[in-house]
């Protein structure tokens, strides 16, 4: 795919061809980039995006860096562990650059409703579905559980894609769940209407240890809404981790300007797409503290419509 660092291209054959690295095909944040593309494809003819599924941030993060996508969705946690080349991430990579928070990306733990597991560390010995490996999902996960007292090899972890997760606990082949992604995510919508379930609650204790295991800003406490799927009457408590469009110092500025400048001008078109991206508020987006420089273009565009922004961590 072609990335252009220096200016946008005004020719049609010289058109600017942009990959964009997501989440799992069944994910909010997959359709949050099938969003930006349509919109952003629709009025900016110079510009063509395509949203992809991938494995995670941490695929997402690799992807960027080899030129294989020009966006990406990062949490902020792994975002910052990157630029900081911590963890799992080869080098610091100091080009990552921030372009803007989507929404906050939930911990959802699931099981049958008929399950006798009331919070996550009571799994112990069963099925545990863990997300793709590479994913925040599998990462932060299993975080929870060794916060109340699974460590690996206290559970059977079975790390497959929210689809695969999904079709397995419907078969009775999966005793539990468990993904990050937006309240209403269509893959768990589609699964509370064909089999009873409950969604597993973290209780304040294990909220705070999370956060004392992860970079400052990279999980914030959350409720799942009442009634966000069907026979879910009851809010769950949980975490959520910012999710950033993100790129690198390559895309010049005037395409950074122009992409986000040309989707914050049309979010109630870009919301006809796909619903979750209503879960950008102008709240949220003046609260989320970048893990990483912002993109220069970016900024210009956000400001100039009147938003005001923190400085990067």
């Amino acid at each position: 795919m072609l990335l252009a660092g220096v200016a946008l291209p005004a020719a049609a054959e010289d058109r600017l061809d942009l990959g964009f690295a997501t989440s799992s095909s069944g994910g909010t944040g997959y359709m949050y980039a099938v969003a930006v593309a349509t919109v952003v494809n629709a009025n900016e003819p110079g510009i063509k995006i395509t949203a992809f599924p991938s494995a995670g941030v941490i695929e997402n993060d690799r992807l960027l860096r080899n030129g294989e996508a020009q966006l990406i969705l990062h949490t902020g946690g792994q975002a910052y562990s990157s630029y900081m080349g911590e963890g799992k991430y080869p080098s610091a990579y100091k080009e990552l650059r921030a372009l803007w928070p989507i929404y906050a990306s939930l911990i959802q733990i699931v099981v049958p409703a008929d399950s006798d597991a009331k919070r996550p560390g009571d799994l112990s010995d069963k099925r545990v579905g863990l997300g793709a490996p590479g994913s925040s999902a599998n990462k932060h996960v299993r975080q929870v559980l060794e916060i109340e007292g699974l460590p690996d090899g206290k559970f059977r972890a079975q790390p497959n894609s929210l689809p695969e997760q999904v079709t397995a606990l419907k078969d009775g082949k999966l005793d539990a769940l468990s993904i990050i992604m937006g309240a209403s995510a269509p893959a768990l919508m589609d699964l509370a209407t064909s089999r009873q379930a409950r969604w597993l609650p973290l209780s304040e204790d294990t909220v705070a240890k999370l956060e004392a295991m992860n970079p400052p800003g990279a999980i914030v406490p959350v409720t799942i809404p009442a009634n966000a799927y069907q026979g879910q009457a009851e809010p769950v408590p949980t975490v959520g981790l910012p999710i950033w469009v993100m790129t690198n110092a390559k895309l010049s500025d005037e395409a950074a300007e122009r992409i986000v400048g040309t989707f914050f001008d049309r979010l109630k078109e870009a919301a006809e797409v796909h619903p979750v991206v209503n879960e950008t508020t102008k709240d949220f987006l003046q609260g989320a503290k970048p893990p990483v420089p912002w993109h220069e273009g970016a900024r210009k565009a956000l400001e100039a419509r009147g938003y005001k922004l923190k400085a990067a961590q």
